[in-house]
């Protein structure tokens, strides 16, 4: 964002109220908001990040329920589905037709892999890295384990520092030691006790090798994806998600961080800092197209969900709520396969010529399409939303109102919301938007390796 147009938007907020309709100034909060969240959420810093992280806020947030069975088939089937949509690379959640463990079940079913066999001492390599991070069925070892703790500690250590530092710049309290200092002991944490180094070795070594032995790497998968799988309900099944944390640890006071944004973060926030936003200057598959300077700019339509606006621009406002991360673990599905450019669809599949991804790149401004541009690796929760807001009492009347309409902030749900003359109140915890690796091109089968005859184009 320039130095003009930044002074703009703090000119016009000065004078208020803004020189704005209501729906105007939510399109326009919602990208500076999002640019914020992004700040903290967008680092790409784990093994399965690869191609860069984007995040998707929902329009509105979605309640989650506390104190459910984590053991209870029914519970596991509901979180199995919360988690693994498929999304359009947007800023705002656009869920696909189908779903990530669809996607992945059609690889498994559909593929044809190339004629390629590992050395002894290739076989010996793999298994000595795979046997370091996986237990036989695919789960985590303790080392492994080791490893996502503290790297899950680092990320929401780096998170409250971010949007601190975010604040400050914005003109904000400066950020406290505290903060810097927690995020320096994460990163040694993870560094000795999660044996960073090693771990990403050993996966280093997996991606190398796993592929090219393809009828015990295939066979592993399908069996791997038979012991995830759950049945439910009458002939139904689902596979099992796990988290980190685990649910029944989502709503403990531990690893939330606070979040706040108001009319200083409106005016400063410098949207460069928001992956997806100034970065992709062209359509995200059927997203919001590019506003002025670059920035993507959503439609009145594409942000109202359903849900009623203010019917007033404010001239005063403030949002503080606490956040955290879910990291999304899926024991049955293989990252690398959605990498690989050893296999391709086979001529007799269903699924020949589906595109999964046709690769992309937030920087380069290429974005990607297809059934599944993105991955979803975290969840963002949020709970005790709290927002001052002074626009001579209609949003908050409304709100009140008995049978009156659903309202939101931002992607803030506030279905049941109490309020106080200006203050609004939601503690219920809501999932708001998800953070997914950007995928490579895939298929994107490798020439160079020996295919079956009748090669594919």
């Amino acid at each position: 964002m320039t130095t003009a147009r930044r002074h703009d938007r703090t000119a016009r907020y000065r004078t208020g109220p803004f020189d704005l309709t209501p729906e105007d100034f939510d399109a326009e909060l919602f990208a500076q908001l999002y640019s914020k969240l992004a700040t903290g959420f967008s680092a790409a810093q784990t093994v399965a990040e690869r191609s860069g992280a984007l995040l998707s806020l929902m329009v509105p947030g979605q309640y989650v329920k506390q104190n459910l069975d984590p053991d209870d088939p029914g519970t596991q089937y509901v979180l199995s589905n919360l988690l693994n949509p498929t999304l359009a690379c947007s800023w705002v959640v656009q869920r696909g037709a189908a779903n990530v463990t669809e996607v992945y079940e059609a690889v498994l079913n559909g593929k044809e892999p190339p004629l390629t066999h590992l050395t002894e001492r290739q076989r010996q390599d793999l298994a000595a890295a795979r046997a370091l991070v996986f237990q036989p069925d695919g789960a985590p070892t303790a080392r492994y384990e080791r490893y996502l703790a503290c790297r899950l500690a680092y990320l929401e250590a780096s998170a409250a520092y971010e949007q601190a530092l975010a604040t400050e710049r914005n003109g904000g309290r400066k950020v406290p030691p505290r903060l810097r200092k927690a995020l320096d002991r994460a990163v040694e944490r993870w560094r000795v006790d999660g044996d960073r180094d090693g771990v990403d070795l050993a996966f280093a070594t997996i991606d190398q090798y796993d592929a090219l032995e393809p009828a015990l790497f295939w066979q592993r998968l399908g069996e791997r994806f038979g012991q995830w799988t759950r049945p439910y309900g009458v002939g139904g099944h689902y596979q099992h998600v796990h988290t980190a944390p685990p649910y029944r640890e989502w709503f403990t006071d531990d690893g939330w961080s606070a979040f706040t944004f108001d009319e200083l973060d409106f005016a400063h926030q410098d949207r460069s800092g928001g992956a997806g936003l100034e970065p992709c200057r062209c359509r995200c598959g059927d997203g919001p197209a590019p506003a002025r300077g670059g920035f993507h700019q959503a439609s009145t339509a594409e942000f109202d969900g359903g849900l009623r606006l203010p019917t007033a621009v404010p001239t005063r406002f403030r949002l503080a709520c606490e956040l955290r991360r879910v990291e999304i673990a899926r024991p049955w599905l293989d990252p690398l396969v959605l990498h690989s450019r050893a296999w391709r669809w086979s001529r007799a599949s269903g699924t020949y010529g589906v595109r999964i991804s046709t690769g992309g790149d937030l920087v380069g401004s290429l974005v990607p399409t297809g059934v599944m541009p993105l991955l979803p690796t975290a969840a963002v929760l949020a709970r005790k939303v709290e927002i001052e807001w002074s626009d001579g009492g209609s949003w908050a009347d409304r709100l009140a109102a008995p049978n009156g309409p659903e309202l939101r902030f931002g992607p803030f749900r506030l279905t049941g919301a109490t309020t106080a003359g200006d203050h609004i109140s939601m503690p219920d915890p809501q999932l708001v938007g998800y953070l997914s690796e950007v995928l490579p091109r895939c298929p994107d089968p490798d020439p160079r390796l020996p295919w079956p005859d009748d090669p594919q184009t």
